[in-house]
């Protein structure tokens, strides 16, 4: 009976595939143009941003990852960028025979000592590391070289682009393929024209996840210009800009990637819409506790703007007021139904006006004085005049909170044009 359980667990676990969080990587190179990118899936929501400065024969690095700070992906200061995904389990006799066991993270040991991808390869020549048996990893430099890091394999990518998620290009068999996020990527970067961070992020906003193990976040990296975009919670409305190198001079820093962030998201007017007014009203979602900078222009680039700031003292009074009279409307039913049942009574007055006074004090109790789930987007909206007739337009919106310290977050940008 024993060694028949056994048998049974054994082949339901090789017809169940094993379900693996999902994750997906890309490197694109075209026209002297390099980008890398991700989408960070699992469940643990709990995300983390830390910078490391330069050391003595060390590079500076951004490092992305989960609360328990072990890293998932990152770039150095010299444009070396990686990320990981999750794979089945893969044996590794060649990387046993002939390498020696790396005792932590390997990929961080190559991100602090590597410029290159040719240097990379060095390391992964002498080393292996436990993380391999489960897990892949897509490098990228600043050069147009990549390869993906499979357990004993490695596939380069000279001047061309790679897309990695969660099974074995050499070993599909073992699981995850076909995989219509890798499809995706892959179509997506065959048949661009330019790459750009809105080439990448559009791939990006179309292998996200949703459900148990949903993308907590996504980055752009700009290899050769040493930024990163960062995206929270497949929101791809809002992001981070980070200079890489500015941020490198400030010295070691740890953030909670949410708290980064207002969680905004824009609602009118729509992108491209036309407008029959030289007035409109500007409509979006965000937190109360942070604050707006609406910007508009008539140049792309923004080189000449207009902008209207709305401070968190604002954002909390429009909060507090819509919940005063959302708890007022009790009072105000009650008084109602209290005139129309005993309307036939001449004493009726003061006593339906001593209720409502009651139930009005009890809804705006010391305690409700500031009933505000700081963490719950709200709809705003800002009316602006005086807008010419027959002309593109181009907005987005600035926002910084109290957690954000130096970092501010801003939408993409979106369009409309005034007609006569």
């Amino acid at each position: 009976m024993k060694y028949r359980l056994i048998a049974i667990f054994l082949l339901i676990n090789i017809i169940v595939p094993v379900n693996l969080h999902a994750c997906t990587v890309i490197y694109a190179f075209k026209d002297g143009i390099i980008f890398g990118g991700n989408n960070e899936d699992w469940e643990d929501p709990i995300t983390k941003m830390w910078i490391y400065p330069d050391k003595t024969g060390k590079h500076g690095w951004i490092k992305f990852g989960f609360g328990g700070g072990y890293p998932q992906g990152g770039m150095n200061d010299q444009g070396l960028f990686w990320d990981a995904t999750a794979g089945p389990y893969l044996e590794m006799p060649l990387s046993e025979a002939n390498k020696t066991l790396y005792p932590g993270s390997l990929m961080q040991k190559v991100t602090e000592e590597c410029s290159n991808i040719a240097e990379a390869c060095d390391i992964f020549k002498d080393y292996y590391c436990e993380d391999q048996y489960k897990a892949q990893y897509l490098v990228g430099d600043s050069f147009g070289h990549s390869m993906i890091v499979e357990g004993d394999n490695i596939i380069k990518n000279d001047f061309g682009h790679q897309v990695l998620t969660n099974f074995y290009q050499s070993h599909p068999e073992l699981g995850g393929y076909p995989c219509w996020r890798y499809e995706t990527a892959k179509e997506q970067l065959d048949t661009c024209q330019v790459i750009n961070p809105f080439t990448i992020g559009t791939i990006l906003a179309h292998t996200y996840q949703e459900g148990k193990y949903p993308t907590q976040y996504s980055n752009i990296y700009d290899l050769k210009n040493g930024i990163v975009y960062l995206f929270y919670f497949h929101n791809f409305h809002e992001f981070i800009q980070i200079n890489l190198l500015k941020e490198i001079e400030r010295g070691f820093k740890e953030y909670s990637i949410p708290g980064l962030f207002s969680k905004m998201s824009m609602l009118s007017p729509q992108n491209d819409e036309s407008v029959t007014s030289t007035s409109l009203k500007f409509k979006w979602m965000g937190l109360p506790k942070s604050s707006y900078e609406i910007q508009y222009s008539q140049s792309p680039s923004f080189d000449d703007y207009n902008s209207i700031t709305i401070s968190p003292t604002k954002s909390l009074s429009h909060a507090q007021i819509s919940h005063f009279a959302q708890r007022l409307l009790i009072p105000v039913i009650l008084m109602f139904f209290t005139l129309n049942i005993f309307r036939v009574r001449k004493n009726i007055i003061p006593v339906a006006s001593a209720l409502f006074l009651a139930a009005a004090l009890f809804a705006c109790t010391k305690k409700d004085t500031l009933p505000i789930d700081y963490e719950s987007p709200i709809e705003f909206s800002e009316a602006i005049e005086g807008l010419s007739p027959g002309f593109r337009y181009y907005w987005r919106i600035i926002a910084s909170n109290s957690n954000s310290e130096h970092f501010v977050s801003e939408t993409t940008v979106r369009s409309f044009t005034t007609v006569y």
